[in-house]
């Protein structure tokens, strides 16, 4: 996962900061009697968006219990007790895209991180196997995806076309596969979204390496990157409107309003070499 859908904390109630936690606590423990111990370290706050989406979107009470971290068995945490499939799906969708970026990594990298990532491969093979078992229609949805993704990237047409791809997967993971839906609109503009801000954060890089960047070839990274972020974020905004939440609400228009551009900022910030906010 890329790590770019979060909440901006200073905006977000503690109260809501502690169900966002709790939600995340609660997948890395799944992921682990899932996929074993080892692949806890895979898990970000994106896969945590999905949580909150679906079960924010279901009319089902919400149950909270302490528990205490896996990490540091002193801390305690929360604990979301509500439906557990909810937490398995995200776990397995967290486990095969991220066996996806890394053997998108191995094209992309040069010799040593290819090293690296051809070392853990196996591992990763191993436990997309389990999640492809548990979920077939997620491997085939991602794999085919990916596919058209690549090519998108041989056969550059533009931005838009470069970002289409991943925002349908995310699309059809978020609707299950509904695309006439609302919920599909809001997963395909976050995932372009998340393509247009890691294609962003990795501009520079990208341009030492020679590697493919959507944003290659523009004259203002700043200016034209970030009119591409902030239209995308717009249009998530728009149809997240659209949403009856039951829940979760807050955290939600957290992330889209304020979390996707806070994050923009940050790699602004990176780039002009200033501190963070």
């Amino acid at each position: 996962m890329f790590g770019y859908v979060t909440v901006y904390k200073p905006e977000l109630k503690i109260k809501d900061y502690d169900v966002y936690k709790g939600i995340y606590c609660t997948l890395c423990k799944q992921m682990q009697k899932e996929y074993g111990f080892f692949s806890r370290f895979l898990l970000s706050y994106d896969a945590v968006f999905y949580i909150l989406y679906k079960m924010g979107t279901a009319d089902e009470k919400l149950k909270l219990s302490k528990s205490h971290c896996s990490f540091s068995p002193c801390k305690k945490c929360l604990n979301v007790n509500s439906d557990e499939e909810i937490f398995k799906k995200a776990a397995a969708i967290t486990v095969i895209l991220s066996y996806f970026k890394l053997c998108d990594n191995i094209s992309d990298s040069k010799f040593l991180k290819k090293l690296l990532c051809k070392t853990v491969k196996p591992y990763f093979k191993y436990i997309c196997r389990k999640a492809r078992k548990k979920y077939p229609d997620i491997f085939n949805t991602v794999e085919k995806y990916m596919e058209r993704q690549a090519e998108a990237e041989r056969d550059f047409k533009g931005i838009d076309s470069a970002a289409d791809p991943t925002g349908s997967v995310l699309g059809l993971i978020l609707s299950d596969g509904n695309v006439n839906s609302e919920s599909f609109k809001v997963g395909y503009f976050l995932g372009r979204t998340v393509y247009l801000l890691d294609a962003f954060d990795d501009y520079e890089k990208d341009i030492k390496s020679n590697s493919f960047n959507p944003f290659k070839n523009t004259e203002n990274i700043i200016k034209d990157a970030s009119f591409a972020v902030n239209i995308s974020i717009g249009e998530l905004a728009d149809y997240i409107k659209k949403i009856e939440f039951y829940k979760f609400k807050d955290i939600i228009y957290n992330i889209v309003f304020e979390g996707l551009d806070y994050r923009r900022r940050k790699i602004i910030m990176k780039m002009r070499g200033e501190k963070d906010e």
